[in-house]
């Protein structure tokens, strides 16, 4: 796909959930590995651009076939906060390669996209770092966001409890699940 198709494809995405989507499963189809949304990203994705907007897109992959990719649709390099470097392009904004696999050693999902799927990571360690943010910020925005996620369903309570325990808000998780509950 060279960068007039790619543009050409992404503007066609009708809303900034779908354009982040398109974008997951065009880089994974184009680099023919699998790339996965993380982070705000994936919240993006999961909750709709309603309930939470992404300022970037996370992604986990193989760095070097990404980049390859980033540069062929017209993506340019761009020097952030703290000399972290990103790709820019005028149609999706920011893409930081943040890694090439998600460390929470848990499956990540997939969602559907015109594209193929989109590989999204998983909720659990996203409802933790809502939960943590939660409580730093003293936001009930972030807990109701943790709530919508998890109730996505098909959770590892394990790893969400011993989480909760390592970041010592064991109180924010059982609010969580009593709110799951009602």
């Amino acid at each position: 796909m060279d960068r007039i198709e790619f543009e050409r494809t992404i503007k066609r995405a009708k809303t900034p959930e779908d354009r982040v989507a398109w974008f997951g499963a065009l880089l994974s189809k184009e680099t023919k590995t699998t790339v996965e949304v993380v982070g705000g990203s994936a919240i993006e994705v999961y909750l709709s651009s309603s309930a939470y907007v992404s300022e970037d897109i996370d992604v986990v992959g193989r760095k070097e076939a990404i980049e390859l990719a980033l540069t062929r649709w017209g993506f340019g390099e761009v020097t952030g906060r703290s000399q972290r470097r990103y790709w820019s392009h005028k149609l999706v904004g920011l893409v930081d390669l943040v890694g090439t696999a998600d460390r929470s050693g848990l499956p990540p999902r997939r969602v559907s996209t015109p594209f193929g799927p989109v590989t999204l990571g998983p909720l659990e360690p996203l409802i933790i770092r809502r939960l943590v943010r939660s409580e730093r910020e003293g936001s009930p925005e972030l807990l109701r966001q943790a709530v919508l996620l998890a109730r996505k369903g098909g959770l590892d309570w394990d790893y969400l409890e011993s989480e909760a325990r390592y970041e010592k808000i064991e109180v924010l998780l059982k609010k969580l699940r009593k709110e799951l509950a009602s």
